[in-house]
């Protein structure tokens, strides 16, 4: 007989047990680690998104000269129009014969691939100009029934700037946006608009309606009071 080194089955079964106890912690630390990644991923998606939004909104409406909507003290919810170069109390326009009449339109709409989740949408267009300018014969005057030009909201022609929007909870204002001097929106001068702007992705809405352990709702609300460079009346 020869005699070879070898194992006993005791040390074979130690040396398995060893084996698939650091295959099980590698795997929990790498399904740890990607639950993890995705989560900051989703949590610095929406945070980008709406700050973006925010921003879109912030650098069109400072320049605005008129307001159409929200009204003032009658705050719409989450539509917003106002227009670059018509003036406020009159409708005329241009009010500079040398710069562009342009409108914008914010509103909210279901999403066009998933439905079961809401999307802010950015409408914008130029209106034609010619020679003539406020003052000048003959005016032209702006008709908010008929300047924007957009059949509905959602439609095409829109580009959506921020996903998964819902109304703010209190103590934030329950609409996008609002020109009311009440309280929680405290908007007193009629050349300020309050933007309130809230994302929220649900886990459950996003899976089927089935909750899971490894995925967390992501909810984030920016506000900011935008001051317009031109001062509409009320």
């Amino acid at each position: 007989m020869i005699k070879r080194p070898g194992f006993t089955l005791i040390e074979l079964l130690i040396a398995v047990l060893i084996f698939g106890y650091m295959s099980l912690s590698m795997a929990t630390i790498y399904s740890t680690a990607n639950r993890h990644m995705f989560q900051n991923y989703r949590n610095n998606m929406i945070k980008s998104n709406v700050a973006l939004a925010m921003r879109d909104i912030r650098r069109n409406l400072s320049q605005a000269t008129r307001i159409d909507l929200p009204l003032y003290n009658n705050p719409t919810g989450s539509e917003l129009k106002f227009a670059i170069n018509v003036d406020q109390t009159t409708g005329c326009y241009p009010i500079n014969q040398y710069a562009p009449v342009t409108w914008h339109y914010f509103c909210t709409a279901p999403d066009p691939g998933d439905p079961t989740f809401t999307d802010l949408f950015h409408y914008t267009g130029t209106v034609a100009t010619d020679t003539t300018w406020c003052g000048s014969a003959p005016d032209k005057f702006w008709d908010p029934l008929t300047q924007y030009a957009v059949p509905a909201c959602g439609a095409g022609g829109g580009t959506i700037i921020m996903q998964y929007s819902v109304p703010a909870d209190a103590p934030n204002s329950s609409v996008m946006f609002s020109r009311r001097p009440a309280a929680p929106d405290n908007v007193y001068e009629a050349d300020s608009v309050l933007v309130t702007l809230r994302s929220r992705w649900v886990a459950t809405a996003r899976f089927g309606g089935v909750a899971k352990a490894s995925q967390r709702d992501v909810d984030f609300t920016l506000s900011s009071k935008v001051k317009l460079l031109t001062p509409p009346a009320p």
